[in-house]
């Protein structure tokens, strides 16, 4: 009987060691930026082959593979995570969605495959794109900036529905007989805690990325293909219709686009700066009081919150001029953390409620001289976990600014320090892509021309 009640204890170690794991995952994604490894590649390769957290795996190897600038195999990596998004979870079935619900509701979100999220599953073809364009690959560029473009409108309609089942899933909640002091109480009291956080970001109501739009607009520039450009890049001014550098450059998409010869006219290079680390999520834990068997009960709750990273240079110069913001990535990402929040909260509560009436029923019928009880709080510390998986490498800002084309590029950091320069044709349209981690991590910089 002991060596049994030993083997209810450790199974638990077991069963979260992976779920322990993720912090340590989430760091070492972050640290290869610094360094281009094999080993590090093949790690991942494994990883992938093994089908361990595809989409997560896929997701932050495929940004760092593009960082050391070997795009093929970032194309491989993005290609499995997007595989994995459209049948591993756009095309799951009702019966493995309900094994997956019951499963993370009565342990939590970690011990299973991360999903990812819309903002992610745009950029990845974003990435994508960008990978293909460096390789001189314009066809499959384009392929992936539609995919970019028919996520953003597909992720209007995800909210919807995602806000319709928030609704759905409180009803199922009420069916407890304790709601009001289980479930509303303790959910009013998570929710003043988010609004706090909250307070640090710009959220809207509706999810709208404008990096994917101008960035498929440009591509369709460098491409030539001059009317979607600019029928394109009228979205982007209407959403920054007030700021001067994007007015200027909407005046030169129009201009090529009713030209009737557009390679007779001056030529331009833009720059497109991904600034810093985005937000992430980090654990937060409090006790609540819940009612079991009409009793008041303290339980640990453990959610997600959303913390800011630091910026790098916060902005560049090209040639002398400012470049502007075009898009906070973090605003973009606590966007869609609060609407998918009430999902989010309702679950963990759940999953807290299940937990401890089991606690309770144990130490009240435990005849082991608390053995029992101990093993089954054991299980609850180690499965009160939030989910902190994200794509790690995304930035915190987007830059944008065009200068004529007369033949230099000369980057420098606002401060005037030089980070590149070089010669390029006075002939061609130029797109120069820089991404910058932080200022003691050397800048990804690229020269883009067709």
């Amino acid at each position: 009987m002991r060596h049994l009640l030993f083997m209810i204890l450790l199974l638990p170690l077991f069963i979260f060691s992976a779920c322990a794991n993720h912090m340590q995952n989430n760091k070492e994604y972050e640290n290869a930026l610094n360094y281009c490894s094999k080993n590090f590649i093949a790690n991942n390769m494994k990883k992938i082959n093994e089908n361990n957290d595809v989409i997560y795996v896929g997701l932050n190897a495929g940004a760092v593979s593009r960082h050391c600038g070997d795009f093929n195999t970032s194309n491989y990596f993005f290609d499995i995570a997007e595989n994995s998004y459209k049948y591993d979870v756009d095309l799951e079935n009702f019966a493995s969605k309900g094994t997956k619900t019951i499963a993370t509701t009565l342990l939590n979100d970690t011990i299973v495959d991360y999903d990812g999220s819309l903002y992610e599953r745009i950029m990845v073809n974003i990435y994508k794109g960008l990978n293909f364009m460096s390789l001189d690959d314009y066809q499959n560029a384009r392929v992936e900036f539609n995919r970019a473009l028919m996520r953003q409108d597909k992720a209007k309609e995800y909210f919807a529905s995602q806000i319709a089942k928030n609704r759905k899933d409180l009803q199922e909640a009420k069916k407890d007989p304790n709601y009001k002091a289980n479930m509303q109480t303790n959910f009013k009291t998570i929710q003043n805690e988010y609004e706090k956080w909250f307070e640090e970001f710009q959220t809207t109501k509706n999810f709208t990325n404008p990096y994917a739009t101008y960035m498929a607009s440009l591509f369709f520039f460098l491409d030539q293909d001059y009317r979607k450009a600019n029928s394109l890049f009228r979205e982007v001014a209407s959403v920054d219709a007030k700021k001067p550098e994007i007015i200027t450059q909407a005046k030169v998409f129009k201009q090529y686009a009713n030209a009737i010869k557009p390679d007779k006219l001056k030529k331009y290079i833009f720059l497109v700066y991904e600034d810093g680390q985005n937000a992430v999520k980090e654990e937060f834990a409090f006790t609540l009081p819940f009612i079991v068997d009409k009793k008041v009960v303290t339980a640990s709750i453990a959610i997600p919150k959303l913390a800011k990273r630091e910026a790098s240079y916060g902005g560049l110069k090209l040639n002398d001029k400012k470049s502007v913001l075009l898009v906070n990535f973090d605003d973009i990402i606590a966007t869609e953390f609060k609407i998918d929040m009430p999902s989010v909260v309702t679950k963990a509560i759940a999953s807290t409620i299940i937990k401890t009436a089991l606690n309770v029923t144990v130490a009240e019928n435990d005849s082991t001289g608390g053995w029992l009880a101990l093993a089954s709080s054991v299980v609850t510390s180690l499965s009160t976990r939030a989910d902190v998986r994200s794509w790690r490498t995304l930035p915190k800002s987007a830059n944008v600014v065009m200068v004529p084309n007369d033949g230099l590029v000369k980057i420098d950091t606002l401060n005037s320090q030089n980070l590149f320069k070089q010669k390029v044709s006075k002939n061609k349209n130029i797109l120069v892509f820089v991404r910058s981690f932080s200022p003691n991590t050397k800048p990804q910089i690229e020269i883009i021309e067709k």
